[in-house]
């Protein structure tokens, strides 16, 4: 009946969501993102029920029959550049042209959604509904972490079952990308945006401790030490950010202390390597890879199939040593390298990674000269929060990137088409205010 419940819900949403996104493109934009967070996937539904992809394909439509001007900014230049050095790198691939193709239409359909993301959120009004959005839907992972964690005790890791799909240092580093605008819109925002923040924020922090995500843990204490840097009422941070990390211990559970402890330790069939030292390993060979082919790298989600046999094990709930005779079949898996930038160098080499650290270059610098504009009035006040809050939302995936790989994800698509959109704003509110 749970299930039933569930696909008829999604029956009636996703036809009212395709003929808002037809009429409205930005409203079907919003669903489009709110939908994302309880993808239907994960709960077995038919093949042919993709109401994420039919959703995406009316706001595109919807966009096209309503659009007034087409946006090209720089960011849309450089991704597009990633495209093309990724084709080079599927047709070099050392193992498998085939995932390497397969990554690049991916990357091409999330390129898409970035691409439509400029040009549908075109005031602050719009970027507010917009990261408000993302905040509200991810409330639903909360459920999965707090059950996990109350009903199932003794569980060190939560594993997500549903929303992104993408295992618990992904959950955490999409509730770290969201702390920025609550802590934001806690001090500076509407009425009804603080009382949201101060509801949400707690239910936000408890799911990265459920998590029990390492990664997770050192994303929000160097987005906190941001936000208080930037904040302009830094004693009122200071305080929230002590609130918070007292919070974090008074609710840690003692097998999430085990997991951070047990780091270290020696791990593995025969004691050989702790958990911590995986990482190490993993990305050591992502640098042997890069050096296997420094220019167009190995073929993108190759690292996958090629990390037994440099890492030397197998990936599994406990290390597998590596065999030879083993390697491709089923139940024997490769990992990913635990770091977006290892891999995206080992994968597709420095023509991979030259644009996508130009794209993420960019994006800081765009977001720190918005910041530093300062124009006057309470226009210039709400660039500068804006700016902040991208700029912390960057950071966030930025660090958490490094100890996974996410490249593949939606929402770091959304906030880079986000924040040139942002640059676009910016441009005009500047030059209205040169005509005053």
């Amino acid at each position: 009946m749970d299930f039933s419940l569930r696909f008829l819900a999604y029956l009636t949403y996703t036809p009212i969501a395709i003929g808002v996104a037809l009429y409205r493109p930005l409203w079907g934009l919003y669903a489009l993102i709110f939908v994302y967070y309880f993808r239907p996937d994960v709960w077995g539904t038919p093949d042919w029920f993709q109401p994420v992809y039919w959703i995406s394909v009316a706001c595109i439509v919807g966009w096209a029959v309503h659009a007034r001007d087409v946006r090209i900014t720089p960011a849309i230049v450089v991704a597009c550049l990633m495209l093309l050095t990724m084709v080079v790198s599927s047709f070099t691939a050392v193992r498998s042209r085939e995932a390497s193709f397969g990554v690049t239409t991916v990357l091409l359909k999330l390129i898409v959604m970035m691409f439509l993301v400029t040009q549908l959120v075109r005031n602050l009004d719009d970027l507010k509904r917009f990261l408000w959005v993302n905040i509200f839907g991810n409330i639903w992972n909360t459920k999965s972490v707090i059950v996990s964690t109350i009903a199932g005790g003794g569980s060190a890791r939560v594993d997500v079952g549903s929303g992104q799909g993408g295992g618990a240092n992904y959950l955490a580093m999409i509730f770290a990308m969201g702390l920025p605008l609550l802590f934001f819109r806690f001090i500076n925002g509407e009425r009804w945006e603080k009382r949201a923040s101060l509801c949400i924020a707690p239910l936000y922090l408890f799911g990265i401790v459920g998590t029990g995500s390492r990664g997770g843990f050192l994303t929000v204490f160097c987005v906190m030490l941001f936000l208080i840097w930037k904040s302009n009422r830094r004693g009122l941070g200071c305080f929230v950010m002590l609130l918070t990390f007292v919070g974090l211990l008074a609710v840690m559970p003692q097998e999430k202390w085990d997991r951070f402890t047990d780091t270290f330790k020696r791990g593995g069939p025969e004691k050989s390597i702790g958990q911590g030292e995986s990482r190490l390993v993993l990305w050591r060979a992502g640098i042997t890879m890069f050096n296997m082919s420094p220019i167009t790298g190995v073929g993108h989600d190759n690292y996958q199939i090629l990390s037994p046999r440099i890492a030397g094990f197998f990936a599994g709930k406990t290390l597998r040593p590596y065999d030879p005779t083993l390697e491709g079949r089923r139940g024997y898996n490769g990992f990913v390298a635990h770091s977006t930038w290892i891999q995206s160098l080992a994968d597709g080499g420095v023509l991979f990674f030259f644009p996508l650290s130009v794209l993420f270059g960019m994006s800081f610098l765009l977001l720190r000269r918005a910041a530093r504009l300062r124009l006057p009035g309470p226009i210039g006040s709400e660039l500068y929060i804006y700016a902040q809050i991208l700029t912390g939302t960057l950071l966030a995936f930025v660090i958490a990137g490094s100890f996974g790989s996410y490249i593949k994800f939606d929402p770091i698509w959304w906030i880079l088409g986000a924040i040139a959109s942002f640059g676009i704003i910016v441009e005009e509110k500047k030059r209205e205010a040169l005509l005053q």
